[in-house]
């Protein structure tokens, strides 16, 4: 976490302060009632917006490094974990009792596994030289706040006793 001091404030400040909607709608879940329909309706749609700027990220470093001749392969990864996202909103409006799966547990996991998919994608490039070494701590305190407030609004939402 050392490194973590060497990243620019205003780095810190917007990532850090891009964790708002993820505690605010995990919070709005737990409240109950109003707030807690509106939350599960609206941090689904913030997180699949911010995996698909991480996922942006790497397609554009991608063109940046490699202009010429980009990767498929992490050109194709980049639409996929963007498609993830809006798969998983997709499936939680679609969501209806009796239906054999749970998709909106289901589009929760979905958000979860993209985050930790994306993380460990940046990680590796963080270790090949493409991002600057402060990237890494923050990444993973960012992706882990995330994860954690997805994991609780699911939680939440899956558990019909759960109430403050």
């Amino acid at each position: 976490m050392q490194r973590l001091s060497e990243a620019p404030a205003l780095v810190l400040i917007l990532g850090f302060g891009g964790l708002l909607p993820f505690i605010a709608g995990a919070l709005g879940v737990m409240v109950g009632g109003q707030a807690a329909l509106q939350a599960a309706t609206a941090l689904p749609v913030y997180a699949a917006v911010i995996l698909s700027f991480l996922a942006g990220g790497r397609w554009s470093s991608e063109l940046v490094i490699r202009s010429d001749n980009p990767r498929s392969g992490v050109m194709l990864l980049s639409i996929m974990i963007s498609l993830a996202g809006w798969i998983a909103v997709v499936m939680q409006v679609w969501n209806r009792p009796g239906l054999p799966l749970d998709l909106e547990l289901t589009g929760w996991g979905v958000l979860i596994a993209g985050f930790v998919i994306q993380f460990l994608w940046d990680r590796s490039a963080i270790r090949g030289a493409t991002f600057p070494r402060w990237y890494l701590p923050l990444r993973f305190l960012l992706t882990a706040v995330a994860v954690l407030c997805l994991g609780l609004t699911a939680f939440v939402r899956s558990s019909p006793t759960f109430s403050l």
